[in-house]
């Protein structure tokens, strides 16, 4: 069976209205709505959410004659938010790792401050710190490079995946 995804609507009723012509007679509508309820069990058809997917029966009626084609433009709706939302993780994402090296590189500058380095000198437990803080800067950058590989690794195959996703219907 065909699904839909849940845009706005809060009720089976706003729901059934989407999917049916304008001018349908009200018991076509109970009757299309209590076809959804069977077809959705385990699903609470009284509190909808955006984005929940709900299998929606073949009906007569439908808004635009065709049922494939109003399942093909929820699922590409569903599809480009979703690709919305990894974009804006990446950009998050992204502006963190750039922070977080800002962040790191000002520390380093610290530690290279004349006056630093010159109470290293005479100060061996602080010049061991220093150089045990210098080394876990260092990782530190390692670690963000690596997490961001990872990061975008991911997203590359939740990209193939949202495409692959794409193509069976």
């Amino acid at each position: 069976m065909p699904i839909v995804v849940v845009a706005q609507e809060k009720t089976l009723a706003a729901l059934t209205t989407r999917l049916l012509k304008t001018r349908t007679p009200k018991a076509v509508k109970e009757k299309a709505a209590q076809a959804i309820r069977e077809a959705n069990p385990g699903l609470d058809l009284v509190h909808l959410r955006p984005g929940m997917v709900v299998v929606v029966p073949r009906l007569a009626d439908l808004r635009g004659g065709d049922h494939d084609d109003l399942v093909d433009e929820s699922l590409d709706l569903f599809l480009a938010q979703v690709k919305g939302e990894v974009d804006a993780l990446l950009e998050v994402a992204d502006a963190a790792l750039k922070d977080e090296k800002a962040e790191l590189e000002q520390m380093a500058k610290v530690l290279d401050v004349m006056e630093v380095q010159q109470a290293a000198q005479n100060d061996p437990l602080l010049q061991e710190n220093l150089q045990l803080l210098r080394s876990s800067i260092d990782d530190d950058v390692t670690a963000a490079g690596d997490n961001t590989d990872i990061l975008l690794n991911g997203i590359e195959q939740w990209y193939t995946d949202i495409d692959d996703l794409s193509t069976l219907w």
